[in-house]
């Protein structure tokens, strides 16, 4: 089946499933006689999943669409996506390219799946993309524990109290609880970041701008300009001797993507290849939750400037 038809049928699919009766009548089992059902909503990646269930703590039902150690950038929904879109009330993505993959395929329903583009939502929050992005943001907000907590987390909380209006006032509690880990956590990775002897990398993609931004390092290049994009072997040489003109020996792969191109300009260079995770999984030792993939990378970022 070519790409063109596999996404036809997939929105079809779609629009049949989102239309469907209510769950007990569709062969989902209801919930016992007095028991409140969950609020059903879907994340596109981990990390926001993750931080809903944290929100909305026995409320809610949150389910993560992309896998463990495939990359929003490239990836497509499937139809056991579309099946889990058509049971939520809320979608919660990032937007700014990443993953509006799952809008558009929302789109393609009965219009009843309330939608939450969280880089718009953080913007109309008053936040603010660095300077020169204005026009297209990076969309990795979520990697800047500071934005999850002042306009991230404010504004999902907010989503689930309009779905779920009885549990409005629940939902602002578990927030402002979740706000004190998250600044707990912020004051653990720079105290752990201070002081290094190196703080510059490059890394496979434009990630970690936000986060090398809020801890004083420096994302100093980086080898994609678009994931699964193969540089050219005129851009790799100029990486070299960008890492070799400013001193730079730390280079950041991805699980989610190839890293070849990181290894070979490692070797050039003489320097190292660090593992940086994004975003994640349920499945994942130390990357399991929002806050230990956080303590993870701020962990591996320490170990590469004070261990060469």
């Amino acid at each position: 089946m070519n790409r063109i038809a596999f996404k036809t049928g997939l929105l079809l699919l779609l629009l049949c499933t989102m239309t469907l009766p209510c769950a007990g009548c569709a062969g989902e089992p209801l919930p016992p006689a007095g028991e409140e059902a969950p609020l059903e909503i879907v994340a596109t990646i981990f990390p926001l999943a993750d931080i809903i269930s944290r929100l909305g703590g026995e409320k809610v039902s949150a389910t993560a669409l992309l896998p463990a150690g495939a990359s929003p950038h490239t990836f497509e929904p499937t139809t056991e996506q579309a099946r889990s879109m058509a049971r939520a009330q809320l979608l919660c993505y990032i937007g700014g390219g990443l993953d509006d993959w799952a809008a558009q395929a929302a789109a393609a329903g009965s219009g009843s799946l309330a939608l939450l583009n969280l880089l718009e939502a953080a913007q109309e929050r008053g936040w603010s993309p660095q300077p020169g992005e204005d026009e297209k943001p990076n969309p990795h907000l979520w990697l800047d524990p500071i934005a999850v907590r002042d306009y991230l987390c404010p504004a999902i909380a907010e989503a689930m109290g309009k779905a779920d209006p009885q549990n409005a006032a629940y939902y602002r509690s578990k927030l402002a609880a979740y706000q004190e880990e998250l600044t707990a956590l912020d004051g653990e990775i720079r105290a752990s970041l201070e002081g290094l002897p190196e703080k510059s990398f490059i890394s496979v993609h434009a990630a970690w701008q936000y986060f090398a931004s809020r801890y004083g390092l420096d994302q100093a290049a980086v080898i994609a300009e678009f994931p699964g994009q193969e540089p050219s072997a005129s851009w790799i040489a100029g990486l070299v001797d960008l890492c070799r003109s400013h001193g730079v020996r730390v280079v950041a792969a991805e699980p989610q993507l190839s890293a070849a191109a990181a290894e070979m300009i490692a070797r050039e260079i003489k320097g190292r290849v660090i593992l940086l995770d994004p975003l994640g999984g349920a499945g994942l030792p130390g990357r399991d939750s929002y806050l230990n993939l956080m303590r993870y990378n701020a962990a591996v970022l320490k170990d590469a400037f004070t261990g060469q």
